[in-house]
């Protein structure tokens, strides 16, 4: 499935994208004087700040390509887990890389956890079981698209709803045939920068094409169902025309940060978005290598001339996904928890109990859903009450107005809700609707009142 078709003005936003990077997360005052470090199961050893950690997962301050970053790391990347003491500034010694961890890999014993709990959450306890929420990126069918029923605020929102629920884990359960590539970037810096912060953050994939793919990209830790595709990113605007020439190389270059975030060789995305061919080695080991080529490799991923598509299979094969997985209790062993409670409320037709966090997300897309449907409408009514007003006497144009100063907060609360439907039912720009739309509108209104006061 293709992106959603935007008009042209849309492709010149590519240059205005902001292209985030992570800032150093910061650390609570009960760890602001200890260093950790653990020993990987590859013999590797990761030391830098401790920031948190909970049931066995940590979260430290290290270097990468000599800047400050903050990772989490779970029991099945390392075999031991041990506090310093005093903390040196964290620039002051490089963390050495740890391999990716591989699905068969079994949990290790953690040493004893010492936990401070979020301002917002109740109080941790350090040995209690893993609170864990499903949020849903997409439905599927008319619901499933970024940009419009996949957003950035509405999933920074439900921040504080899971945090009310205490909840350690979060899974982005993503059903989504495309969207808009202006979503991305901000999806993209929530996620990574925000829940990855508070979170173990997860990615279920059943259906992540286009910008859904993309979204989801900045997720380190990806599980699929057996039956998941991720990929085929080719972006279109206008009438079907491929986005080409410096469009291309923008949203190319945004793409090479996100994979950086996810810690996913930026060939992968590469080779999703324009016809390049992949092939990857996996070592004895399980390191993995990627090469733009079909040749280079010992498994050819995608041929010449075509956009590459994972399915559950190649992404495991490569180390891409983390497991695969159709029930919570699949996924729950394939995250390694060898206990796990699923935050929320049992509903008949769905596979998941429903947290709060996520009956936001349910909301949200249903009131954009129906706006989408009556916004035509709305605009009807608007203009019909401003065209008949202009002929009727003075009680007649006072009457029209009030109508069509209903059908205009109308058009206000569905943009307030859902800021993208200014572009694409409107075709102006969210931080322009005021200016553009709002205002003249409402001026007009005014303008049959004073007719009518004269």
């Amino acid at each position: 499935m293709k992106f959603r078709q935007l008009k042209s003005k849309m492709l010149s936003a590519l240059g205005a994208l902001a292209i985030g990077f992570a800032v150093a997360m910061p650390i609570t005052d009960a760890d602001a004087a200890t260093r950790a470090k653990l020993t990987m199961k590859d013999g590797t050893s990761i030391e830098g700040e401790l920031v948190r950690e909970v049931d066995g997962l940590v979260w430290i301050k290290i270097v990468v390509d000599g800047k400050e970053e903050t990772k989490m790391f779970t029991s099945s990347d390392y075999s031991k887990f041990e506090k310093l003491g005093d903390a040196a500034p964290a620039a002051s010694k490089p963390a050495t890389p740890a391999a990716p961890a591989t699905p068969e890999t079994k949990p290790a014993d953690a040493a004893p956890a010492t936990t401070t709990a979020p301002a917002e959450s109740k109080p941790r306890t350090a040995n209690r079981v893993p609170r864990a929420a499903v949020i849903t990126l997409g439905e599927g069918g008319d619901k499933d698209m970024v940009g419009i029923y996949v957003m950035a605020k509405p999933l920074r929102d439900a921040i504080a709803l899971l945090k009310k629920d205490n909840v350690d884990i979060v899974v982005f359960r993503i059903n989504s045939g495309g969207g808009a590539l202006l979503e991305i970037q901000p999806l993209s810096d929530v996620i990574y920068d925000e829940y990855r912060k508070n979170f173990r953050t997860v990615a279920w994939i059943d259906y992540a094409i286009s910008a859904a793919a993309m979204t989801s990209h900045c997720i380190e830790e990806i599980y699929m169902t057996p039956e998941g595709a991720y990929g085929a990113c080719t972006g279109w605007f206008g009438a079907l025309q491929a986005v080409q020439g410096r469009g291309l190389e923008e949203v190319l270059f945004q793409m090479e940060k996100i994979s950086a975030r996810g810690n996913h060789d930026a060939q992968i995305m590469r080779a999703m978005q324009i016809m390049e061919p992949l092939s990857a080695t996996v070592s004895e080991r399980g390191q993995v290598t990627f090469y733009q080529d079909t040749t280079s490799g010992n498994l050819v991923l995608n041929p010449k001339g075509r956009v590459f598509t994972f399915t559950s299979q190649t992404a495991a094969a490569v180390r891409f996904s983390s497991g695969t997985a159709s029930t919570l209790d699949e996924l729950a062993k394939a995250m390694n928890l060898q206990e796990v409670e699923w935050v929320g409320v049992k509903k008949p037709g769905f596979a998941w109990p429903i947290c709060a966090a996520e009956q936001m997300q349910m909301e949200f897309r249903e009131k954009t859903y129906k706006d989408e449907q009556a916004l035509d409408g709305y605009r009807i009514t608007l203009d019909t009450a401003m065209q008949m007003a202009q002929q009727g006497d003075d009680e007649t144009k006072a009457k029209l107005a009030g109508k069509a100063r209903e059908a205009m907060n109308r058009i206000v609360s569905a943009i307030n809700n859902n800021r993208n439907l200014a572009l694409f039912k409107f075709n102006i720009f969210p931080d322009r609707f005021r200016e553009e739309w709002i205002e003249p509108t409402d001026k007009k209104i005014r303008d049959l009142l004073k007719k009518e006061r004269k």
